[in-house]
């Protein structure tokens, strides 16, 4: 059976059938854009699925037919990983990124998520050959002289960094944290899917049914696992542990190296004044919270933070 051409194509999710994982299918999307301008990739999604194409002309295949396409078109080979506690910077890193030459950036793909959590549906060998199907239907190259590829994962992918690191066992990654008060102040004021109870499955992070009961330490644990995974997932190999405070610098500097990366100046520049906007509001310019956030803190959510998070924050990095 000759493989589908899904140029100009990209798989926006997955539909997953547990009666027969093979009968699943994936929602392909056309997009004509050289690039995912906006900070996450499932906002591109929601917008390209308004296009009058992509609401007549409906496209989908198999789990299979993924894998095949990956094998006839090979997406660009990831140059560099991103992971994180979240509200910890990433989205300015991940935008800082795709100002490096060649660069196509994917911040959160929801389908790559879809395939890291798959769990039992899928066994670990089917799960790695997907993740990098997805990555490479994700990762073709939409412009001339794109050829670096950075994902930025969802921050609850850290946990699953072993089975990523199986997938792609050269591409470097690096651990973006943040001071844990600052990091818990502001998934309280604003919550995400993996601080809010019941939105991801609490086992995922080792946790049980009882840990629902109060949110706010619920959050505060949550967050403290990624910690600790980010951490313990060093002895991996080709991960780099950096910190909130280092941005923006450590963009053009410290992981522009360990990508493999050396911006010229104009470059360079072109980072430095993106770095002066906020990246998740277009035209707003940065505003630096940490003295705020500490500031907002209460007696009760600096203890949650220093008894659930501080530990793994503050423990050495493994050799």
């Amino acid at each position: 059976m000759a493989t589908l051409n899904l140029t100009g194509w990209i798989p926006g999710r997955i539909f997953w059938n547990d009666a027969d994982v093979e009968a699943s299918t994936v929602e392909w999307l056309h997009s004509d854009e050289p690039d995912f301008p906006d900070a996450f990739l499932d906002d591109t999604f929601a917008r390209l699925r308004q296009r009058p194409a992509n609401v007549l002309f409906t496209r989908t295949t198999t789990l299979a037919d993924l894998e095949a396409w990956a094998e006839a078109s090979p997406g660009i080979s990831p140059t560099g990983f991103v992971f994180h506690v979240s509200r910890c910077g990433s989205t300015l890193l991940a935008a800082l990124l795709g100002r490096l030459p060649g660069a196509l950036v994917l911040s959160e793909p929801g389908p790559v998520d879809s395939v890291v959590r798959a769990g039992s549906r899928l066994d670990r060998a089917r799960r790695v050959r997907l993740l990098r199907a997805m990555i490479s239907a994700l990762g073709q190259a939409r412009a001339p002289g794109q050829d670096r590829l950075f994902v930025k994962f969802d921050a609850w992918n850290t946990l699953q960094l072993p089975l990523i690191r199986e997938a792609f066992t050269d591409t470097p990654w690096v651990f973006l944290r943040r001071e844990p008060v600052e990091v818990l102040v502001s998934a309280l004021a604003r919550r995400g899917v993996h601080v809010s109870p019941g939105m991801l499955p609490a086992d995922l992070f080792g946790l049980t049914e009882t840990d629902l009961a109060d949110a706010d330490a619920y959050a505060a644990k949550v967050l403290g696992t990624i910690y600790r995974a980010g951490e313990a997932h060093q002895a991996l190999g080709g991960g780099l542990v950096l910190d909130y405070r280092d941005l923006p610098e450590a963009a053009w500097s410290t992981v522009a190296a360990h990508f493999g990366v050396t911006p010229d100046p104009e470059t360079i520049e072109a980072m430095k004044a993106l770095s002066g906007d906020d990246p998740k509001r277009s035209g707003q310019p940065f505003q630096p919270d940490a003295a705020a956030k500490r500031a907002a803190a209460s007696a009760e959510v600096q203890a949650l933070a220093d008894r659930w998070m501080r530990p793994a924050y503050s423990a050495p990095s493994p050799a």
